[in-house]
């Protein structure tokens, strides 16, 4: 999706965009948050992929300072308008990719949902870099993407009957978007300099 086709989605994103810090119904996000162990003090948070600001509105007054990454202006718009309370907040239009050589090694928690899905392999591997670019020594990362496991139990449950594409592009209603297994993610973490300490649900 390119620049102008997220800014069309800007007015109508609650209903067209899956918002995981929203959307989740179980305090999952809440859960993983916790386990991260955010420094009480200074702490700082990269949102990567801020979308209209809903994790920065839930979880903003745990850092003393925030980054917040759109790749479409409109839709960062909104985010600073819901966010205005929050003085902190430093705004990037950018893809993940530039943004994390724009701020640099600064986030205690660096998040990122339902961003690294898009089709291109090396356009992905550049968005893992960004996470870990901008990601401090010590830090953590809280990543959310789509399952290739959750989709094969909904595709056996509906009875569809689709197969499911070994490099894990579904299509979802015209659109491409990857999904991960376990042992892949585990590789894309590695390669980026993570160390894995869960890999769980969000829903």
């Amino acid at each position: 999706m390119n620049r102008k086709e997220c800014n069309k989605l800007a007015a109508t994103f609650e209903k067209n965009v899956c918002d995981i810090s929203r959307e989740e119904t179980n305090d999952q996000v809440c859960r993983y948050v916790a386990a991260a162990k955010i420094p009480k003090h200074n702490a700082v948070l990269a949102d990567m992929g801020c979308g209209i600001g809903t994790f920065i509105l839930q979880y903003g007054h745990r850092f003393s300072q925030i980054f917040g990454v759109e790749y479409a202006a409109k839709i960062i718009a909104r985010a600073k308008e819901r966010c205005a309370g929050i003085s902190r907040v430093e705004w990037h239009i950018s893809g993940v990719e530039a943004a994390g050589r724009r701020i640099g090694p600064s986030a205690d928690l660096t998040v990122c949902m339902n961003v690294i899905t898009v089709p291109n392999p090396a356009r992905r591997r550049a968005m893992w870099d960004g996470l870990a670019s901008v990601t401090k020594h010590g830090g953590h990362a809280l990543v959310v993407v789509a399952s290739i496991e959750s989709e094969t139990m909904i595709e056996n449950l509906l009875r569809e009957g689709r197969e499911i594409p070994s490099d894990g592009l579904i299509d979802h209603d015209g659109a491409l978007q990857k999904h991960y297994a376990r042992d892949e993610l585990r590789a894309d973490f590695s390669r980026a300099g993570f160390a894995i300490k869960r890999i769980g649900k969000a829903f």
